[in-house]
């Protein structure tokens, strides 16, 4: 090998190394991209799954699609002998007193609900984050260790939530929900029932924006178990902030928490409602201010907006398909 030859060898070496270096790092790409599509699928499969069956809440619950005098007779009849009571009294929830720092978008819905129930001898009260961690501390400090742990406020504002109605009862608000009708609300009231959750997802989910109870609720026992249980190390190994919300303290939780529930305790689930999709205009307005969404809650939540479920699992299986092909190729040929 010549003088020249060798130096030619020389320069090339690095050459080569920095294009196998390229093609290493270019096939690392492609795995790792085809991998965070694969986990987003599977979590989007489990999060659907809890809903997979449109019916299956219908059987297991009352879906109220009205409320009158007359249809709270009859379920007054067909239930336990034994009132429940849901005190006229609404929670909401914010990080302090001053309402101002909720958001520059909407108002919070605080005075609109004193002005339609305050009349009808509610009271309107309003949580701070020190006000439920000395709830917790005096009443919940099984609980304690959990909520400071979670990764997320929006994990302890869910969790919050279900607290208070659990501790004293009554309706929870978010802030950017609105009532509709004194009326209606009074009147779910009266249906004899446990618990109401707004729906999700139609009726195929419960939602923990709106919701009313009776205090020490058996359901909000179990529902605040199920959360706990979720609030481990288990949840920290969903990669997308919005997706862990959702699956450890959010909707898909408390729907969860309910299936295992009904599955339990047989009849003791037909003390539970949840508003029929189309009549919860009619009791409240929600403005769905997503003020905790970051950008993949913001990204979901338009997709889910525009495109629907059945097409975007079409859309994600065929990029699946696209980059796992994508790298067979460039392994086969490079």
């Amino acid at each position: 090998m010549g003088f020249g030859t060798g130096i030619a060898s020389y320069i090339a070496q690095p050459a080569i190394m920095i294009i196998t270096s390229g093609k290493r790092r270019t096939r690392f790409i492609a795995v790792g991209i085809l991998s965070l599509v694969l986990i987003f699928i599977i979590h989007l499969l489990n999060f659907a799954n809890s809903f997979s069956n449109p019916g299956e809440l219908s059987t297991s619950m009352d879906v109220i699609a009205s409320c009158t005098t007359s249809n709270s007779k009859h379920l007054t009849d067909s239930h336990s002998t034994t009132v429940p009571q849901i005190p006229n009294v609404v929670h909401q929830i914010w990080k302090t007193t001053d309402l101002k720092t909720y958001s520059t978008q909407i108002d919070a819905s605080r005075d609109k609900w004193e002005h339609t129930l305050g009349p009808l001898n509610y009271t309107i009260k309003l949580w701070t984050d020190e006000d439920i961690l000395q709830l917790i501390k005096r009443k919940y400090p099984w609980l304690l260790s959990t909520y400071e742990a979670y990764p997320q406020n929006i994990q302890r504002a869910d969790m919050a939530r279900l607290l208070v109605i659990h501790a004293e009862g009554g309706i929870y608000a978010d802030l950017d929900v609105y009532p509709t009708s004194a009326t209606q609300i009074q009147c779910l009231q009266s249906l004899n029932l446990e618990a109401i959750f707004a729906p999700t997802s139609g009726t195929r989910g419960l939602s923990n924006h709106f919701f009313m109870a009776e205090a020490e609720s058996p359901f909000l026992q179990w529902a605040l178990y199920e959360g706990k249980r979720r609030g481990g190390a288990t949840s920290r190994f969903i990669p997308i902030p919005y997706l862990q919300v959702f699956w450890s303290t959010g909707p898909t939780m408390v729907t969860a928490a309910f299936r295992k529930y009904a599955w339990l305790y047989g009849s003791l689930r037909h003390r539970l409602g949840v508003l029929d999709d189309g009549y919860t205009r009619e009791v409240i307005r929600h403005e769905a201010g997503r003020s905790w969404h970051g950008s993949d809650g913001r990204a979901l939540n338009y997709i889910a907006d525009h495109v629907r479920m059945d097409s975007l699992m079409v859309i994600a299986a065929f990029f699946s398909c696209v980059l796992g092909v994508g790298y067979a190729v460039r392994r086969h040929y490079f």
